[in-house]
C-alpha cells in the first residue's frame, strides 16, 4: 500500500502513523477538545505504544479482521457518549497505518481513546480479558498509555480471567483439608 497515494486519499500524516481525516478530526476536534493533551503528545503516544506493542499484539491475536475506517470511527463515537462502557475491538483497524502501511492492532487506539474518555470524566474502568496473556499485554499497554500521556492517576483496570477449574480444585482441597481437623477432638 501506497502511503503517499493514501496520504492524498484522506490520510493524515502524525508521527509515523498514517491516520483517516475523519478519524483524525474526531480525535482532535471532540476527544481532546476539552483535554490538557496535545494532539501531538497523543499520536507520539499512540506512535510509541504501536511500536512497542504492535508485534506482540499481533502475535497473541491471530485474528485477521480488519475494521473498516468508518467503523472504528463510529466505535470511538459511541464510546464518548457512552463512556461507562470500554469498547477494545480485536484485529487491526484501517484507520490508522502504520510506517510501513500496515493496519495497526485496534485495541491500540481504542486503549488510548479509552483513557482519555476515562480521565475526561474521572471515572475508572474496568476490562475484562480472555486469557491471561491478553491480560498481562492489556495491563502493559494501559500502564504504558498513562505514562506517556502524563497521567498519575490510573483509570483502567483490567481483571485477570478467573480459571474456574482451578478455583473449584481449590476450594475442593480447602473442603478435604477443613474436614478432618473438625472432626479431630482434643479431649
Amino acid at each position: 500500500m501506497n502511503t503517499s497515494q493514501h496520504s492524498g486519499q484522506g490520510y493524515q500524516h502524525r508521527d509515523n502513523l498514517f491516520i483517516d481525516a475523519p478519524l483524525l478530526t474526531f480525535i482532535e476536534q471532540q476527544l481532546l477538545a476539552n483535554s490538557s493533551v496535545a494532539s501531538s503528545q497523543f499520536f507520539e503516544a499512540l506512535s510509541v505504544l504501536v511500536e512497542e506493542f504492535g508485534g506482540t499484539y499481533r502475535r497473541l491475536n491471530q485474528n485477521n479482521n480488519e475494521m473498516a475506517c468508518e467503523d472504528h470511527l463510529q466505535q470511538c463515537q459511541k464510546s464518548t457518549q457512552a463512556p461507562t462502557s470500554i469498547n477494545i475491538s480485536r484485529g487491526s483497524s484501517k484507520a490508522i497505518l502504520d510506517e510501513y502501511s500496515c493496519a495497526i492492532p485496534s485495541c491500540i487506539l481504542d486503549v488510548l481513546t479509552t483513557t482519555m474518555i476515562a480521565k475526561q470524566q474521572d471515572m475508572m474502568l474496568s476490562l475484562s480479558t480472555s486469557n491471561p496473556e491478553e491480560a498481562e499485554l492489556m495491563e502493559a499497554v494501559f500502564k504504558r498509555a498513562h505514562d506517556l500521556m502524563g497521567l498519575t492517576k490510573q483509570h483502567i483496570e483490567v481483571i485477570r480471567p478467573v480459571d474456574n477449574v482451578a478455583c473449584i480444585a481449590q476450594a475442593r482441597q480447602r473442603a478435604e483439608y477443613a474436614e478432618p481437623q473438625a472432626m479431630v477432638s482434643h479431649g
